[in-house]
C-alpha cells in the first residue's frame, strides 16, 4: 500500500491538514511515526523502477507579468498534464507587447548559460527529457539555446528539442529583434525535432518570397523541414491557407509517418488572445512526452 495512502487512511477524520499533523505528531503517537518512516524508506528502497517520475521540460521562453504569454501561458496547463515544468526565461516584460507599450528587461545570453550551469551542477541535466524553446529577445539567445540544447542530449540522447520559432503573426507581420528570424531559418531548423510554426514563420523558414494561401503550399513547406531533419512539424494556425479559408480554426501536422489535419470552431474576440500559439506547443509537447501517439497528441 503507497505510504501517501497510509497517510490519508490515518488523516481521514481530521478536519485539515494542521489537525492531521498534530495528530502524527502528539506524544502518544510515537509508533504510528516510526510505521510512516519504516513504509516510506521501503517503498522508496524498492528501487527506481517502482518510482516513477514524470517528463521534465527545460522550458526557454518569454515571461509576462501581467496577462499570459511565453512561460506565462504554457508552464501551468503543462504541469496540469503531469509533466515537471523548468521555466527559464528569455525575458521578463509587464505585460505582451501587443498593447504597444511595456517595460522589463531582455536577459543576456549569458543568464540561459548560468542557469543551466547551475542545473547542470545538481546532476539535473541528465532528467531534462525536452528542451521548448520559444520567444529569443536577441539573436545571441540564439545561440545560448543551442548550446543548451547540446549539453542536455549529451547528458540524456533522448531527449528531444522543441522549437517553437516565435517570429510575429501573418496579420502583424515579423515583429522579432533584429536576427532573430534569420537565425531561426539559419540554425534552428536543423537542430530541432519538432518545430511548431505558423503560416508566417513557416514561410519565413523556408525562404518564401510570398504568403502561404492553401494547404498545398503549407504542405509543400513542412516537406522541406522534415527534409532538413526535423521529426515533426505542427503548424498551429493555418488561417487563410486552411481547407476553409480561415473561419475556423485549422491546424496540420506533418512527420514522417503521415499528415493529419483538425479542425475546430473559431471564437471572435474583441482583443484576440494572446500566447494561445505558446499553450498549443507546450501541450502538444506534454502529451508527446506523456506517450501519445502524434495524431493523439494533435486531436487531445
Amino acid at each position: 500500500k503507497p505510504v501517501w495512502l497510509t497517510i490519508v487512511d490515518f488523516c481521514i477524520g481530521a478536519q485539515d491538514m494542521a489537525t492531521c499533523c498534530t495528530q502524527i505528531a502528539a506524544p502518544g503517537m510515537a509508533r504510528m511515526r516510526q510505521a510512516l518512516i519504516s513504509r516510506t524508506f521501503r517503498y522508496f528502497s524498492a528501487g527506481a523502477s517502482s518510482v516513477s517520475r514524470p517528463p521534465a521540460v527545460l522550458s526557454i521562453q518569454s515571461h509576462v507579468v501581467c496577462g499570459a504569454a511565453g512561460n506565462s501561458a504554457a508552464v501551468f496547463p503543462m504541469r496540469r498534464l503531469g509533466v515537471d515544468v523548468w521555466p527559464l526565461n528569455t525575458v521578463q516584460f509587464s505585460n505582451h507587447t501587443q498593447y504597444g507599450k511595456w517595460t522589463g528587461h531582455v536577459f543576456p545570453p549569458e543568464h540561459i548559460t548560468q542557469i543551466v550551469d547551475g542545473i547542470d551542477a545538481i546532476e539535473g541535466l541528465p532528467r531534462c527529457d525536452a528542451v521548448l524553446s520559444g520567444y529569443l529577445g536577441s539573436e545571441p539567445q540564439g545561440g545560448a539555446v543551442l548550446e543548451v540544447v547540446r549539453r542536455v542530449k549529451e547528458a540524456n540522447p533522448k531527449a528531444v528539442y522543441c522549437c517553437d520559432p516565435v517570429m510575429g503573426h501573418p496579420e502583424k507581420g515579423c515583429i522579432v529583434a533584429p536576427g532573430v528570424a534569420e537565425f531561426f531559418a539559419r540554425e534552428a531548423v536543423s537542430a530541432a525535432d519538432i518545430l511548431c510554426p505558423n503560416t508566417l514563420e513557416l514561410q519565413l523558414l523556408t525562404g518564401g518570397a510570398e504568403a502561404l494561401a492553401s494547404l498545398d503550399q503549407v504542405r509543400a513547406a513542412t516537406d522541406q523541414l522534415l527534409q532538413r531533419g526535423a521529426k515533426c512539424v505542427f503548424v498551429k494556425h493555418l488561417g487563410p491557407a486552411g481547407l476553409e479559408g480561415g473561419p475556423r480554426f485549422e491546424m496540420l501536422l506533418a512527420t514522417e509517418e503521415g499528415t493529419w489535419h483538425v479542425s475546430a470552431p473559431l471564437l471572435h474576440f474583441d482583443r484576440p488572445p494572446v500566447g494561445v500559439g505558446d499553450l498549443t506547443s507546450g501541450t502538444f509537447l506534454a502529451r508527446r512526452l506523456l506517450g501519445y501517439s502524434w495524431e493523439d497528441a494533435l486531436e487531445l
